[in-house]
């Protein structure tokens, strides 16, 4: 086999795309009503428009168990099919691909909560200071049908796959977590039965979506866990292996929780920060992995590419800045990214880069900005 190269069409889990650059899952907060709203679709036109191989969505929800932010799109029976597909429709158009991040957040809210706060046990969450009510093994099961009608629903809208988000401290990351996860049950203790939640969610869109549907999942290779209690590399290599046993069809490495050593976003002088955990991995499993963790530079993403198994490269930050960042450096301009990793585009009115906003917003996004880095290492 030949040398990879960033800007080649490949098939990565299951998914022929462009080139080996991705867009990472960042939430848009970008619904209204629960569907996809104009922000939305123009942020992943642009995105499409500006060459990125494959885009993974923010965070979508999906069960009646969750407390959904107000501006998150929801995967249901009263999704808009047209606005969904207005979606999809427009990213193929411009070439590239598409995915939804489906996740769960569990005790991991942001705001007030509107009903009950389900986890895998009664610990209470670092962020919303919740403790939450642990599910019942039906509980567990009705998820598992929840996120199959999900899955359902982004095929049906003309999605290329779906991710499972399984890290950063929501849902599933909790229970792959030994800090959260004190089940007795079959779904705690070991690595493989923590991830045992996870497994069955995969047999479930496979089941319901074909066997050639590709399932990709977002996991920590390590939780950074101030006292170490959370995954570990160790256990993350048994979590990835039971997946790839159970057909899984790519792995996207990260690392963090929000109240981690390290939070998932960190300062600019970091870039790669996730490539041992990758390279450990490759080295465990057949299914293709893919990393995130700060990239800035094209250099950098085009060395890992040809010089490691590492199949494609993830960005979210930086194509949040410049969404034809993948485009111009494809035509031949190789500076680096213009994103200064400052966190200032998590805006919950609407996640869009801080230098586009006006005055006030550019102070209620200060706010903000104070409270992701004060939870990033440097």
């Amino acid at each position: 086999m030949g040398t990879k190269t960033t800007f080649e069409s490949a098939v990565i889990g299951g998914i022929e795309v462009k080139n080996r650059i991705v867009r990472s899952a960042t939430f848009e907060a970008a619904g209204k009503k629960g569907n996809v709203g104009d922000h939305m679709l123009e942020m992943h036109t642009n995105l499409a428009e500006g060459d990125v191989g494959l885009i993974i969505t923010g965070y979508v929800g999906f069960s009646k168990s969750d407390n959904h932010a107000h501006n998150a799109v929801v995967l249901s029976a009263d999704s808009s099919m047209e606005n969904l597909k207005a979606l999809t429709d427009s990213v193929h158009k411009n070439g590239s691909k598409i995915i939804p991040q489906i996740n769960h957040t569990g005790s991991q809210l942001f705001a007030a909560p509107t009903g009950p706060v389900y986890g895998p046990s009664d610990i209470a969450d670092h962020i919303s200071r919740i403790k939450s009510t642990p599910f019942t093994i039906d509980q567990i099961k009705d998820v598992v049908v929840e996120f199959g009608d999900a899955a359902l629903i982004a095929k049906n809208a003309g999605f290329d796959g779906i991710q499972i988000h399984a890290a950063h401290g929501y849902l599933l990351s909790k229970f792959l977590s030994p800090a959260f996860n004190k089940r007795t049950d079959e779904y705690g203790g070991s690595p493989v039965n923590r991830a045992r939640f996870i497994v069955e969610i995969l047999k479930e869109v496979k089941a319901r979506c074909g066997a050639d549907f590709p399932v990709w999942i977002k996991m920590n290779g390590s939780d950074f866990h101030p006292t170490d209690e959370g995954l570990l590399i160790d256990d993350a290599l048994v979590v990835a292996k039971e997946l790839a046993e159970n057909g899984i069809d790519a792995i996207e490495i990260s690392g963090g929780t929000f109240t981690g050593t390290y939070s998932p976003c960190r300062p600019k002088k970091h870039e790669a920060y996730h490539l041992d955990f990758a390279t450990k991995l490759i080295e465990e499993v057949s299914v293709p992995v893919v990393l995130v963790g700060g990239f800035r530079s094209i250099d950098a993403i085009e060395k890992i590419i040809s010089e490691t198994k590492v199949e494609a490269v993830s960005m979210s930050r930086p194509l949040i800045r410049e969404p034809g960042l993948v485009k111009r450096w494809k035509d031949g301009d190789r500076e680096n990214a213009a994103c200064m990793a400052c966190n200032g585009c998590f805006n919950p009115a609407g996640t869009q880069c801080i230098f586009e906003l006006g005055e006030e917003e550019k102070a209620v996004q200060k706010e903000i900005m104070k409270f992701m880095n004060s939870m990033t290492k440097e």
